[in-house]
């Protein structure tokens, strides 16, 4: 698909501040200060103080007493891969301070969020405080229904909460409205953490560096996958937890790299959001995340590998239902022509509903349109959506509400469920709402270039140099650069079904590989000898001892 390509403006002649004046990380004076912060964050020294979180104090207070009286703590998390993560680490120093929990991770036919079900586990074995990981912020009923079985509640989570927060004896949230905490983007696992983090001044000799520091495994794990801004201090966790993840002492983590034949000395953001990240979420996707959550705390052998297995298993199942749904979707989608809409919605009965979600992505990538995936049970229709820079799905929905049994998340992804018999007027609100919302040009996707590279500057010197902006992901991507007039000497198909193109070119004096990820381009109209404009990611390899640049190609046309 034709794609339109913007070139950010150029402000600095250096390659590395330009790149952090595009993120928004320098402004127009360079400060050193800044880049120094960015660049090499320091651990001691450049976290905020716990203590500025909302609630803290109370929160922190309340696990004291419990530590004082030999309380049990009941640990409620979500079932995805911050959730499960942060529980794993929150356990850990609980057990560490000396105190026995429960956890409790629902399955995702019970929904999101808190449960009766799940709560009176919990209470039933005897837990005198519950501590939620990743919800509990729009849970008003059932945080009621927890304090009036006179069990206390500290609710830690970073999604957007409501007007009305959950009676609670601390909620612990830097998206609160009164928070003063300096950075709002935590991940559910970060909250957890900067708890934890805080209580070392009660606890140093318990909760010391060393602790914290072999424990951000976890909390990079939930970071990453997330999705959530990796600047301030998500940068920080994901920078010093990806150096752990490649030295971990996690046997259960151990046994998931053997498994799934992730190289241990070659982890990086990429790793973790597409190998490590997925299978952690993958039981949850399909039924109970419980086997993950046993993953990340055994300290057996015997179970790690067992459970190492099951969740490959179940991520090989996972891949399996997601390709079946996508080719499924893609076939409705074309045989009734619902790309002719500015929003595409699609619905078949029995689908997967822990896997929609990541569907919903794969289609707005190939159509580039919002997309709303229904899977129908019961006269029910559950929904995930995914939507367009332009478009703000959640709006989109609000203006539907009154078809919808209920739906939330935020301007790019959500989800809904409504009746099978109020299916026709949602669908034609949602078209409208489409129609009057979205113009022509939102539809062309953007390519954003952070700068123009001249093909003699392409070097491996400079492309190790980028290295240090790593880890990239939201709010600091891989670079993006254009070259211009360079030549395609030749090309081939590869990979799995010949899905990849591999292209060589060359800056005049020597020869530079480059490779198209499952590409749609017409080979036929490639003209070697001939000089093309690309846009790719710069990228080095490294194998039987020697570097070379390889870049992964994003688009490509022949040169004016």
């Amino acid at each position: 698909m034709k794609k339109i390509w913007e070139l950010k403006e150029k402000k600095y002649d250096d390659i590395i501040q330009q790149l952090l004046y595009n993120r928004g990380i320098i402004g127009d004076q360079v400060e050193a200060k800044d880049l120094d912060k960015f660049l090499d964050p320091d651990f001691e020294q450049d976290f905020f103080y716990p203590e500025l979180l909302p609630d803290f104090t109370r929160a922190a207070q309340r696990i004291k007493l419990a530590i004082k009286d030999n309380e049990k703590i009941g640990i409620y998390a979500d079932y995805d891969a911050d959730g499960i993560p942060g529980a794993a680490f929150l356990q850990k120093a609980l057990t560490a301070l000396g105190l026995e929990t429960e956890v409790y991770i629902p399955a995702r036919v019970n929904g999101y969020g808190f449960n009766q079900k799940g709560i009176d586990y919990l209470i039933n074995l005897g837990c005198k405080l519950i501590i939620s990981v990743d919800l509990g912020i729009r849970e008003l009923k059932f945080a009621k229904y927890i304090s009036d079985k006179k069990v206390d509640l500290i609710i830690t989570d970073h999604h957007e909460p409501d007007d009305e927060l959950p009676k609670a004896v601390a909620v612990v949230n830097p998206k609160r409205a009164d928070s003063k905490y300096p950075f709002r983007e935590l991940c559910g696992a970060g909250v957890v953490f900067k708890i934890i983090q805080g209580l070392a001044k009660s606890y140093p000799k318990i909760i010391n560096e060393k602790f914290l520091k072999w424990n951000l495994d976890l909390v990079a794990i939930s970071t990453i996958s997330d999705v959530v801004p990796l600047i301030s201090e998500n940068r920080i966790i994901a920078k010093f937890g990806l150096k752990v993840l490649s030295k971990t002492k996690n046997i259960g983590l151990q046994e998931l790299y053997k498994i799934s034949n992730i190289d241990q000395n070659k982890i990086d953001a990429y790793t973790v959001g597409f190998q490590i990240g997925p299978r952690i979420n993958a039981p949850g996707r399909l039924d109970h995340a419980t086997e993950s959550f046993k993953l990340l705390i055994t300290s057996d052998q015997n179970d790690a590998y067992n459970s190492a297995v099951h969740l490959q298993t179940k991520n090989e199942k996972r891949q399996i239902e997601m390709d079946k749904i996508f080719d499924s979707a893609s076939k409705i989608i074309e045989r009734e022509n619902l790309i002719s809409n500015k929003i595409i919605i699609v619905r078949h009965t029995g689908w997967q509903k822990g896997v929609i979600g990541p569907v919903a992505s794969r289609l707005v990538e190939k159509y580039s349109r919002p997309v709303i995936i229904l899977s129908e049970s019961d006269g029910v229709l559950d929904g995930s959506c995914r939507s367009i820079s332009n478009f703000d799905i959640t709006k989109a929905l609000t203006s539907t509400d009154k078809y919808l049994i209920g739906f939330g998340g935020h301007a790019g992804a959500a989800g809904l469920h409504l009746e099978c018999k109020k299916y026709d007027e949602f669908l034609n609100s949602m078209i409208s709402y489409a129609e009057k919302n979205i113009s022509d040009d939102d539809l062309v996707p953007k390519l954003k270039i952070d700068l123009e590279l001249h093909k003699n500057k392409i070097k491996i010197n400079l492309f190790k140099e980028l290295e240090k902006l790593e880890p990239f992901g939201l709010g600091n991507p891989r670079p993006v650069f254009i070259t211009s007039n360079i030549k395609l000497i030749s090309h081939r198909l590869v990979g799995r079904e010949n899905k990849h193109l591999q292209l060589r070119f060359s800056d005049g004096l020597n020869e530079i590989k480059g490779i198209i990820f499952n590409h749609d381009i017409d080979t036929k109209n490639l003209l070697s000898n001939s000089n093309y404009d690309i846009v790719y990611q710069p990228g080095v390899n490294f194998w039987n001892g020697k570097n070379w640049i390889d870049l992964r190609i994003i688009d490509l046309k022949i040169s004016e």
